[in-house]
């Protein structure tokens, strides 16, 4: 019987302890796009911040897209069954009116995530929406005297295209995907943010680079990528880890957020229901 662990579980399990300790110990930075940022801060100056996240790596941030540094903010539970017990003080007579004042408060509704819904996409007309299917189209073609001419139209629709890329984005036709991540960063919306991640890993150098820099407008987490270099495919895998991790953390959040803003809208009608 082979007592020693697989190659898979010993990775599994590093990456266990590498997200406890990072979490236990980590500072959160909250960006001005909504984002949530928990790591160790190197540099804090009026220019720049510069984020340690475990073993992945340093990330640079500009200050301008920073809101608020919490430090040593501890994401994970505090122990309430610390072995060390604090002497008893003597209970002290408080008067009557100092007891009204510390009274608890009721309890109050949990506080919703730091964090802010993406826009919403805004709907096109059924003309406009019949033009950009036929532009979409165009745009996948072979002749790139087509897809300039769709690249220039689409590209002044707005966010309302987003949708409509994203399928040209993951297509394996490069040159249209090329032209459709381009588009997708005049108007990073984090609906892209997965075609992004999932084109940092592409065999074409310049797909990588134009997901990289649509990652980078999307989250504001910037960082290096080895986006050129054919050989560099383990680098990648690590180097992209920073903004799967944001991704993931935002996904999160974004869900909790939801389910807050889904009680706050239950709440009311509950309580007219129980005034009846």
């Amino acid at each position: 019987m082979n007592w020693f662990p697989s190659p898979g579980r010993l990775m599994s399990l590093w990456l266990l302890l590498l997200f406890i300790s990072t979490a236990l110990e980590a500072d959160s930075v909250q960006l001005t796009n909504g984002s949530i940022i928990d790591g160790t801060v190197l540099v804090d100056d009026k220019e720049r911040l510069v984020l340690r996240i475990g073993d992945l790596g340093t990330m640079e941030i500009r200050r301008s897209d920073v809101v608020s540094v919490l430090k040593n903010h501890l994401v994970g539970h505090k122990r309430t069954d610390s072995p060390v017990q604090t002497p008893a003080t003597p209970d002290k007579k408080v008067a009557p009116d100092k007891q009204k004042q510390t009274r608890p408060d009721l309890p109050l509704p949990l506080a919703p995530p730091k964090v802010d819904l993406p826009p919403e996409i805004p709907e096109l007309s059924p003309k406009r929406q019949a033009e950009v299917q036929l532009w979409v189209y165009e745009l996948q073609r072979q002749r790139s005297t087509n897809r300039t001419r769709a690249e220039r139209y689409l590209g002044q629709v707005g966010p309302g295209v987003i949708p409509h890329l994203l399928p040209v984005a993951r297509s394996p036709f490069d040159l249209a995907r090329i032209s459709a991540l381009r588009i997708l960063i005049k108007t990073p919306h984090f609906k892209a943010a997965g075609v992004a991640l999932k084109g940092l890993q592409a065999d074409n150098q310049w797909v990588r680079k134009l997901s990289w820099q649509l990652v980078v407008k999307i989250s504001g987490v910037k960082g290096p990528f080895s986006w050129q270099d054919q050989e560099s495919a383990r680098k990648r895998s690590v180097q992209l880890r920073r903004w799967q991790q944001w991704f993931q953390h935002q996904k999160s959040l974004q869900q909790q957020h939801r389910r807050w803003l889904e009680q706050q809208a239950i709440q009311p009608r509950d309580n007219k229901q129980s005034g009846r």
